[in-house]
């Protein structure tokens, strides 16, 4: 009795079971919705060609389709899984210098749903400008931003490879002879970072055309990284130190008397600027030696000076005018 009531009538409930899951997919999908948004646009291109210009990144979109496969499909293009995507299928070998196609965006390109139906596209035509990849050796060229440690500069600069081999469009690189390297900072630097170099730095994957008064960046692949040197020093400058009175050498108990036409001399020094703003004028001391001459007479010596280490005389120092006569009074000792 109980097996009967189990095994009986297997096709009426199976009909009861299709008409139940029908019912239940006519629940869900029997209300549909309406979709606008915007997808990338991304086009590939055959090794040897690359994409110069495209009048549209992005597109816009119109869906319509079942209200919870249009909820998954909002879901799919918010996290960038459902984009628009065409692949030109041009050969290299067809493209002397660049050449121009316009490419029409339809469902194929989108990856929908199969029930997710496409309304509208905008726009429906991208212009694509290709043109044909080439490889050629460019000059690199060094690029900082900041400035080194107050009283420190930059002496010497030194990058290798000097050259390095990027491909990139070939009408751009018709007239491209140099490429940047990503800047580096070197904000407050000193000389201790002498003893850290080389630094390895990478190459800017871009180059700039001018096209007559506009500059136009072009994107380009180098796969070579470069080392670089600075030579860091002490920032160098010069001061005038002013009226510093000149002193005269002469042996013990000189019997002559010395008159200078000019006591103070002006003296222009060079050095660096730490040192210079530590420098004290009671240290600097000219002077004039009379030891070697014969008086009397009128004479002209150098004005001789000793400057401390890493600093030094900028222009030559004038001759000192000196009088040298004996002395009218006995009493009277060698003076200036």
């Amino acid at each position: 009795m109980i097996k009967e009531i189990i095994t009986g009538n297997l096709l009426t409930k199976f009909m009861a079971l299709v008409m139940a899951i029908a019912l239940w997919l006519y629940a869900i999908n029997r209300h549909t919705e309406d979709l606008t948004e915007v997808v990338r646009l991304s086009v590939s291109v055959p090794t040897g060609i690359t994409v110069l210009e495209q009048s549209a990144e992005d597109i816009v979109v119109h869906l319509r389709g079942p209200q919870n496969v249009i909820e998954t499909t909002k879901g799919l293009i918010k996290d960038q899984k459902v984009h628009a995507k065409y692949v030109i299928q041009e050969s290299p070998e067809g493209i002397e210098d660049q050449i121009k196609q316009t490419v029409i965006i339809g469902r194929e390109h989108l990856g929908l749903p199969n029930s997710v139906k496409l309304i509208s596209v905008y726009p429906e035509k991208v212009s694509i400008l290709l043109g044909k990849l080439q490889k050629k050796r460019l000059k690199v060229n060094l690029q900082k931003k900041g400035e080194p440690a107050i009283g420190y500069t930059i002496a010497n600069e030194f990058v290798f490879p000097a050259e390095v081999e990027v491909e990139g469009p070939l009408n751009a690189l018709k007239e491209v002879v140099s490429i940047n390297t990503i800047p580096v900072d070197i904000g407050g630097i000193t000389v201790e970072q002498n003893r850290t170099f080389p630094w390895r730095i990478e190459i800017d994957q871009k180059v700039t055309v001018k096209h007559g008064d506009k500059s136009i960046t072009v994107p380009v692949v180098c796969d070579q990284d470069i080392r670089m040197w600075l030579q860091v020093v002490e920032k160098q400058e010069t001061r005038v130190i002013e009226k510093l009175k000149i002193k005269i050498l002469m042996p013990d108990n000189y019997p002559y008397v010395i008159k200078l036409r000019d006591e103070y001399v002006n003296i222009k020094i060079k050095g660096s600027k730490l040192l210079l703003e530590k420098l004290n004028p009671e240290d600097i001391l000219p002077y004039v030696d009379v030891t070697s001459l014969k008086p009397p007479g009128p004479y002209k010596q150098p004005i001789k000076c000793h400057l401390s280490k890493n600093l030094e005389i900028v222009d030559k120092l004038p001759d000192a005018h000196l009088d040298i006569r004996e002395r009218e009074n006995p009493s009277e000792s060698g003076k200036q």
